[in-house]
């Protein structure tokens, strides 16, 4: 420490409050563990007011059990035998304060929480399945969805409708939908989600829950890999492990190898081979086919139905066409009889808000 000049140190894993303040003791330094520094982070790259919230509340949580630790000199101040000295009357005034902070976030978010599920009926009113964008901080995503609107709907029309993308750690803290137009002309909803990372703060699952449930109520879940990190093994099993503790796992998923741009042929051709699309989201090389690969997965789980429709009911029969594939159309005494291939979740919207 002295030869280096260092006044703060990293350590690469959460540390107890006890473990922190001994270390500051003995080094005489700032001490930052992994836990800290995630949450610094986020501080940084929350932009609105929902994502701001979701980080003080994180903070708060994690810097409660540690106001012990910052004034732990005064522990022992006692003015007499069953009394209370004025460091303990300052710790617990300090912890109220937290405690109160706290609560009011709390109710701030629980507000925005149940805006978002308002919002999520609302799609859901609509017969279009959603897609998820989930991978490791910093693997693409938000520049993959940019691609999938360029690709969609053309660059100068889709310039009004991107998202904030950037080349570091959590550039996305807040849930981002778009309509994207796939290759037969039907559309999808796209969600940009939070990145993952390995030992993710439990601060942080609980405070960005918003975030992840936009991932499960996805219909489809697109894994995107940073395949030009060394690390992109453990970075997936990562994201993976993460998915199966929010127990979602079991979703349907189609992994998106990004970054292809920056490989040698020879890695280009082994990640070629994976089960999987390789992309470049940067140059748009692969989205086509991926674009492509997301309509089959989610054709896979589609289903086949009669649907009988009034002669009057010509816009409902029209609004039909555009949401869903129709195998047939007949005229009957009774009307119109339509059979219909569409995704399960599609059929459901429709079939809730067709008027009777």
């Amino acid at each position: 420490m002295r030869k280096t000049g260092a006044r703060t140190l990293v350590f690469d894993q959460e540390l107890k409050p006890v473990q922190q303040r001994n270390l500051e003791e003995i080094l005489s330094a700032k001490v930052v563990d992994r836990t800290r520094l995630i949450l610094d982070i986020f501080a940084q790259r929350a932009r609105t007011r929902e994502g701001q919230l979701q980080v003080e509340m994180a903070q708060l949580s994690y810097s409660l059990p540690r106001i012990t630790a910052a004034f732990g000199r005064f522990e022992q101040q006692t003015g007499g035998i069953g009394t209370r000295g004025p460091g303990e009357r300052k710790l617990e005034v300090d912890r109220r304060r937290v405690r109160d902070r706290m609560a009011h976030l709390q109710k701030q978010i629980e507000k925005i929480s149940r805006e978002r599920v308002i919002q999520r009926h609302v799609r859901r009113s609509v017969p279009v399945p959603q897609v998820a964008l989930v991978g490791y901080t910093n693997a693409g995503k938000s520049t993959l969805l940019n691609a999938l609107l360029n690709l969609s709907a053309g660059a100068p029309k889709a310039a009004a409708h991107r998202v904030y993308a950037d080349d570091k750690l959590f550039a996305t803290l807040d849930p981002t939908t778009r309509r994207v137009r796939l290759p037969s002309g039907r559309v999808i909803l796209f969600s940009d989600t939070v990145g993952f990372i390995r030992h993710l703060p439990t601060q942080l699952v609980a405070a960005f829950r918003a975030t992840l449930e936009e991932i499960a109520n996805a219909d489809l879940l697109l894994v995107v890999v940073d395949a030009s990190d060394s690390a992109w093994e453990d970075q997936e099993k990562t994201v993976i492990e993460l998915l199966r503790q929010l127990k979602i796992d079991q979703l349907p998923r189609l992994t998106a190898y990004n970054k292809m741009d920056c490989l040698p042929l020879k890695q280009r051709d082994f990640f070629s081979r994976l089960e999987g699309a390789l992309i470049s989201a940067e140059t748009g090389k692969g989205i086509k086919e991926l674009m492509t690969g997301v309509e089959n997965r989610l054709a896979g789980q589609w289903v086949e139905k009669d649907l009988m429709f009034s002669y009057s009911e010509g816009a409902q029969l029209a609004r039909l066409h555009e949401n869903m594939d129709v195998l047939s159309q007949e005229m009957t005494d009774q009307g119109i009889r339509v059979r219909v291939r569409t995704h399960p979740a599609t059929l459901a919207q429709w079939l809730a808000n067709k008027p009777e």
